[in-house]
């Protein structure tokens, strides 16, 4: 059985690090107006401050909206304004452990006990409370596999094990076995019955994939995506472990070595543009939208590779499957996609998924100078080094 051992809390913090989440659903109960307010009491704090985050795992940092002096009677509040949709929040007392937030109604008490940080107080959001109480079951669940797993490493320890010693391993392993299971079962039924899609996300991304294998995970985050179909940061979930999935078989992919299918499309200032402008240029024709967030992660690599390599007759094409302009364009402005780019702001209608055979993005295929489909779906420093190839 599948099993990353790390510890839970370890795990939790990684959250604050870790680099793939959306900018915000819009979705599932969403703050009207984009205004909320969280207060409540931190009691045992050592700090005198408490800051409060947005988790953007586009970027991999969190941004830090505000931060409030603690009062002498252990009370805090913030008020925040402008923020459209639900959002994954950090409340963290300076040097101390951070507090999870999901911002599903327009105001929540969240009450802070420094001597018990994964037991918080809560009331008025219903995401927060039932994202805690699945923390509180995964958390006993991975206790469980850990001394399980302990157990099993002392039997492995003897060097010359008796019967009794193969009997006792054999029931361990059935018993670890039986263990992730139940595990990946409470992971499940939360993602089936949570209403929040940001909850979701967070134990799809975060916790699930160390016990689930992602070809049982993917059918997982596929439903979870189709029960929040507006929600870009599953959807890119989705897409990546549909093409990780597809990436283990490289000759599957039906247009190798044809000719790509021509395109047009408008450019972000309305010109038109088409794929076969570029002939007598090596081209990587990059499908992704400003909604994907391992689309997001992806692009730091894709800029790389095009300032490597875009002054020996190669260029990249950017085809957005995106709807909302403004966001398209602000994304290409963000993440410094300096080369040329196209849409018809079709989303996941666009004529470049049928054209070609996109059923997730990040994706991307690398023409010759006549055209002709030499590679596909290079991802990190797999681009570079098939650039490297051809580019000598």
């Amino acid at each position: 059985m599948y099993y990353r051992n790390l510890s839970f809390i370890c795990s939790l913090f990684c959250l604050i690090c870790l680099a793939s989440c959306a900018q915000g659903t819009g979705a599932g109960g969403a703050v009207k107006g984009g205004d909320f307010s969280v207060s409540g009491k931190i009691t045992h704090a050592k700090a005198a401050k408490v800051y409060l985050k947005q988790i953007n795992f586009a970027t991999g940092s969190p941004i830090m909206l505000d931060s409030v002096n603690i009062g002498k009677d252990s009370s805090y509040h913030f008020k925040t304004t402008k923020i459209n949709g639900q959002h994954l929040f950090v409340i963290q007392p300076a040097d101390g452990y951070p507090f999870l937030f999901i911002n599903d109604a327009s105001s929540a008490i969240l009450n802070i006990n420094g001597i018990q940080p994964m037991d918080p107080q809560i009331k008025g959001s219903d995401a927060t409370a039932g994202l805690y109480r699945f923390l509180a079951t995964y958390r006993k669940d991975d206790s469980t596999i850990v001394e399980t797993f302990k157990a099993l490493d002392s039997i492995h320890r003897i060097s010359a094990p008796t019967p009794k010693d193969d009997s006792v391993r054999d029931a361990l392993g059935t018993a670890r076995d039986q263990q992730i299971t139940q595990m990946n079962k409470d992971i499940e039924q939360f993602t089936q019955n949570t209403s929040s899609p940001v909850a979701a996300f967070y134990v799809l991304k975060l916790m699930a994939p160390r016990s689930i294998q992602p070809e049982e995970l993917f059918p997982i985050t596929q439903k979870a995506s189709e029960r929040f179909p507006e929600d870009g940061s599953l959807a890119g979930l989705t897409s990546q472990l549909k093409v990780s999935l597809a990436s283990d078989n490289p000759d599957n992919y039906s247009l190798m070595g044809k000719q790509a299918p021509d395109l047009e499309m408008k450019s972000p200032d309305g010109k038109d543009i088409k794929i076969s402008d570029f002939k007598g240029k090596y081209l990587l024709v990059d499908f992704w939208a400003s909604w994907c967030s391992p689309c997001r992660a992806e692009n730091p690599n894709v800029v790389k590779a095009y300032n490597a390599f875009k002054d020996k007759n190669f260029t990249i094409l950017g085809v957005s499957l995106d709807k909302d302009k403004d966001a398209w364009t602000k994304a290409i402005m963000h993440d410094h996609l300096t080369w040329n780019h196209m849409s018809d702001l079709k989303y996941w209608s666009s004529a470049a998924v049928g054209a070609y055979q996109i059923s997730g993005i990040p994706f991307n295929v690398l023409l010759d100078p006549t055209g002709k489909i030499i590679a596909h779906n290079l991802r990190g420093e797999d681009l570079e080094k098939k650039l490297s190839e051809v580019l000598k």
